[in-house]
C-alpha cells in the first residue's frame, strides 16, 4: 500500500470503529520521537504534543486551514491558565514583567527538586489532561490522533491509549550523541533526563508497535505507515477505572492492567 493510501483525509481509510483511535507514541530522549512525530503529521495525522502541550494539524482536512495549537508556551503566556496556579505555589519570582510565567525562574526552583517537580506536575497536568480532552473532542471523525507523551509509561498514560507505539535506535551510544550535540547539553543534564525515564529496553518490551530510527529515513517513514495502518484496523481497547483498580476490557476480557500486560506478552 502506497503513502498516499494512508493519508486521513476526508476521503481517505475509515476507521473499523466511529471513535477515533488514539496513539501513545513515546521513547527516550534523542530516539527520534520529533522525526517520528512529524511523518505522522506528514500523512495528515493530528498529533497533539503532551510535553508542549502542542496540537499540530497541518492539512489534516479542508478544515485545517490553519495549524491548532494549544502549547505549554500558552498556559505559562499571560493570561495563561497556569500563570496563577504558578504564582500561588512558587511566588511573584516566576512571573515576568509581562505577567506570564518565568519559565527559566521556574525551571531553578524545581529541576534537582523532585517534590516541587511533582507538586508542578500535579498543578498542571490537570490543564494538560483539560487541552487533550478539548483537542479529541475536536477531532471528531479522524482516524486517529497521535499523543508526543515522553513520559508515557512513566505517568501511566498508556491506559488512556488504544496503543502505544515506542520509537528507539536500540543504542545508546548512538542516543547519547544525538543529546550531547545538541546546544546547551551536558553529560549532567543528559543523565539527569535519563534518571527521570524509563529505560528504552523495558519501553519497547512493553509498546504495541517500535519504531526503530537507526534506519533510513525511507525505512522509517515506511514503518510509520505500516503503524499507522494497523492502528487503524485495531480492535478498540476500552479503559475502565474502578476505585484504584485500572480494568482494561478488550479481547481478553476485563482484566486489571498487569493482567493484561502478562496476556499481551508484556514484561
Amino acid at each position: 500500500m502506497s503513502g498516499a493510501s494512508v493519508h486521513a483525509s476526508a476521503s481517505g481509510p475509515k476507521s473499523t470503529r466511529e471513535a477515533t483511535k488514539l496513539l501513545g507514541l513515546t521513547g527516550s530522549v534523542g530516539m527520534g520521537k520529533s522525526t517520528v512525530a512529524s511523518m505522522f503529521r506528514e500523512l495528515g495525522i493530528a498529533v497533539m504534543d503532551a510535553d508542549a502541550v502542542r496540537a499540530s494539524t497541518e492539512g489534516n482536512r479542508a478544515r485545517d486551514e490553519t495549524t491548532t495549537t494549544r502549547t505549554v508556551h500558552e498556559l505559562y503566556a499571560p493570561n495563561g491558565a497556569a500563570v496563577a496556579v504558578v504564582r500561588e505555589m512558587f511566588g511573584d519570582q516566576v512571573v515576568d514583567a509581562s505577567g506570564g510565567v518565568d519559565r527559566r525562574a521556574l525551571g531553578e526552583i524545581v529541576i534537582g527538586d523532585a517534590e516541587k517537580m511533582a507538586a508542578l506536575e500535579r498543578a498542571v497536568h490537570p490543564l494538560v489532561d483539560r487541552a487533550r480532552e478539548d483537542f479529541v473532542a475536536s477531532r471528531e471523525g479522524d482516524v486517529a490522533i497521535v499523543f508526543d507523551i515522553p513520559l508515557l509509561y512513566e505517568k501511566g498514560y498508556e491506559t488512556t491509549m488504544d496503543a502505544v507505539c515506542v520509537v528507539s535506535t536500540g543504542c545508546e551510544k548512538t542516543q547519547r550523541a544525538r543529546v550531547l550535540g545538541r546546544d546547551g547539553m551536558t553529560p549532567e543534564k543528559f543523565e539527569g533526563i535519563l534518571a527521570r525515564q524509563m529505560p528504552d529496553a523495558e519501553k519497547r518490551a512493553r509498546a504495541d508497535y517500535v519504531i526503530d530510527t537507526s534506519l533510513s529515513l525511507e525505512e522509517t517513514r515506511a514503518r510509520v505507515e505500516e503503524v499507522l495502518r494497523a492502528v487503524v484496523e485495531r480492535p478498540r481497547v476500552v479503559y475502565k477505572r474502578s476505585r484504584d483498580l485500572t480494568l482494561v476490557v478488550d479481547e481478553h476480557g476485563a482484566l486489571p492492567l498487569f493482567d493484561v500486560h502478562r496476556a499481551r506478552g508484556w514484561r
